[in-house]
């Protein structure tokens, strides 16, 4: 268990921390020509190019699936279009063989 000893412990060494920290922000914005901040700028360049051509690429593979899938739906639609006509037409089929026998015609389409 953590105890207010602890808490306080934490507190401070967070405090301190956030101190060290804008004092160290606002000596590299104080330097303007400095190496550091041109290398923290050519970082921050470097990984925002990385991040678009991600994110440009994760965009292609999107669009891939996405034509892959409607093309797959296309296929099966077809696919189901052409089982139902079958479907249709046999029981067609099938309905007028009955009818002629009902009826009692031995001749066949």
């Amino acid at each position: 268990m953590i105890g207010p000893m602890e808490i306080r412990s934490a507190h401070r060494l967070l405090r301190a921390a956030a101190m060290l920290l804008a004092a160290g922000s606002a000596s590299l914005a104080c330097a303007e020509d400095s190496s550091l901040k041109r290398d923290a700028g050519e970082a921050g360049r470097a990984v925002g190019s990385a991040f678009r051509e991600i994110g440009q690429k994760a965009a292609k593979v999107g669009k891939d699936i996405g034509h892959g899938a409607a093309k797959v739906g296309k296929d099966i639609g077809h696919g189901a279009a052409k089982a139902g006509r079958a479907v249709g037409d046999a029981a067609k089929e099938g309905g007028q063989e009955f009818g002629r026998a009902i009826r009692g015609d031995k001749s066949s389409k």
